[in-house]
C-alpha cells in the first residue's frame, strides 16, 4: 500500500517525531482516551508507516528479504479498509488498532535506522 512513485517522500523522517507519535500510542492510561485523539493518533501513525514503506530496505538481495516482505505483508494486511475502524468501530477496537500501528511503525523505523544508518535517538 505504498504511495505512486512520484508522491513518495524524499527528506528524511524526523525520528523525533516518529517516536514522540509511538510513545503517544503505547503510554500507559487509566482509561481510554477520547475517540478523536485515538483516531488522530492512528492517522499520524499510518502517514509515518506509509513514509517509511517508501524507502528501499534491499528486501530482495538480501537474508533478511523473506522478513522484511513478510513485514510488508503485515502491514498491508492491517491497512486494508475492512480492518481499519470506521466511526461505527467500537471505541476498544480502535484503540488496539492504534497500538498495532504503533508497534508496526516501531519495527519499520528500526529497519530504516538499520537501513540507513540512522541514530534512534535523535531527529534526522
Amino acid at each position: 500500500m505504498s504511495r505512486p512513485v512520484g508522491e513518495a517522500e524524499t527528506r528524511p523522517p524526523d525520528l523525533g517525531i516518529v517516536q514522540q507519535d509511538i510513545d503517544h500510542a503505547l503510554s500507559r492510561r487509566v482509561e481510554l482516551p477520547p475517540r478523536s485523539v485515538i483516531d488522530a493518533g492512528t492517522d499520524a501513525l499510518v502517514q509515518h508507516l506509509l513514509r517509511f514503506m517508501d524507502y528501499d530496505y534491499g528486501a530482495d538481495d538480501e537474508e533478511g528479504g523473506v522478513a522484511i516482505r513478510a513485514l510488508y505483508r503485515i502491514v498491508d494486511r492491517n491497512l486494508d479498509v475492512p480492518v481499519r475502524p470506521s466511526a461505527g468501530t467500537d471505541h476498544r477496537y480502535a484503540y488496539t488498532y492504534w497500538h498495532t500501528i504503533a508497534n508496526l511503525v516501531a519495527a519499520f523505523r528500526d529497519l530504516y535506522c538499520t537501513a540507513y544508518g540512522a541514530d534512534q535517538g535523535t531527529a534526522t
